[in-house]
């Protein structure tokens, strides 16, 4: 089957800095690097339409303030780049962040805010960014608003299919198709836990600043080389 959404969890920054001698600073920065090459290396598959990220986990919001507030300088440059590199226009990428940013810094709130309403027209791709996100209270928080409705009378639970759920999840796109992990960890900690039921997972033994075009481009001929029968 096509390959139309793929996801990525970009694991290995911080042993990828102890491996290389190099402060956090720079792996960090390294990697949001990589990820404008995984950017634009999607280009060269047209049938991709999505593409998701696992960029900070609300697990995450508990590390060392100072490294989170070096993270969160990191992310609001990051996005300004979105409207200023000119390739989300170009590509027609319109871009989304999941998670509980309510948790997040005003200003970095205000730029996510300000980068989505900039790319709220583009149609021909997606790009999601997870920040303050887990799969947990991703299914928690869309249980609560279903219980709210139902509630209020707006919603009969006879309605309510594994469908009509995504709905009320954080953000509205297609499944994965492709899952890829870097570090060699195997496992999604969290991911998507409701969109990943028939995902295809690819584990790379790279750090994330790591890998190259070639390593994206072995995931997909692996995914493309199985067979998909969603339990059939």
């Amino acid at each position: 089957m096509a390959l139309n959404s793929i996801a990525f969890i970009p694991d290995g920054n911080r042993r990828f800095a102890q491996k290389q001698g190099i402060s956090l600073l720079e792996a960090y920065r390294m990697g949001t690097r990589k990820a404008w090459d995984v950017f634009s290396w999607l280009n060269n598959y047209p049938e991709i339409k999505t593409g998701t990220f696992y960029t900070l986990s609300l697990e995450n919001l508990q590390r060392k303030k100072t490294e989170l507030l070096l993270l969160y300088k990191i992310f609001e440059k990051e996005l300004d780049k979105v409207k200023n590199s000119g390739l989300f226009e170009k590509n027609q990428v319109r871009m989304k962040v999941i998670g509980r940013t309510d948790l997040l810094p005003k200003k970095l709130r205000e730029k996510i805010l300000e980068t989505e309403k900039f790319t709220e027209n583009f149609k021909n791709k997606k790009m999601n960014l997870a920040i303050g996100y887990t799969g947990q209270m991703e299914i928690i928080d869309a249980a609560k608003k279903i219980a709210e409705q139902y509630k209020q009378g707006t919603l009969r639970l006879a309605e309510l299919t594994t469908s009509s759920f995504q709905k009320y999840l954080y953000g509205n796109f297609q499944n994965p198709d492709l899952i890829i992990r870097t570090s060699g960890t195997q496992r999604l900690s969290g991911f998507l836990m409701y969109q990943s039921a028939y995902s295809e997972l690819c584990f790379l033994e790279k750090y994330w600043p790591e890998i190259n075009e070639t390593d994206l481009d072995f995931a997909i001929k692996e995914y493309y080389s199985r067979q998909r029968k969603f339990g059939k």
